[in-house]
């Protein structure tokens, strides 16, 4: 196992296991879907670039940037439960706006 899965699954477990601890595991396995998304995403793009250029491991320092992201948005949550929530409002509201 290289050591881009092993901090990729990392980041994937401290997001579930906070998301545990606040009583909100729905919001860590949905996080979690996102990201294999954001995944599937990277590699599509790496895939098509690297026809054209040597992208080396652009895609793995990316893919390592946005678990990096979404772990520390967890931790974020679980020491400011209050500010999340008033974000996660924010959010519903602008989503409201443009449906």
């Amino acid at each position: 196992m290289t050591t881009t899965y092993a901090i990729i699954l990392g980041c994937i477990a401290f997001m579930l296991v906070i998301g545990a601890v606040r009583g909100n595991p729905g919001r860590a396995v949905a996080d979690t879907a996102l990201l294999v998304i954001l995944f599937g995403m990277i590699t599509i793009i790496d895939i098509v670039f690297s026809q054209f250029m040597d992208t080396g491991d652009a895609a793995k320092s990316v893919a390592i940037a946005f678990a990096a992201g979404f772990a520390l948005d967890a931790l974020y949550g679980l020491m400011a439960p209050q500010r999340q929530r008033a974000r996660d409002k924010k959010l519903r509201r602008l989503m409201k706006r443009r449906a």
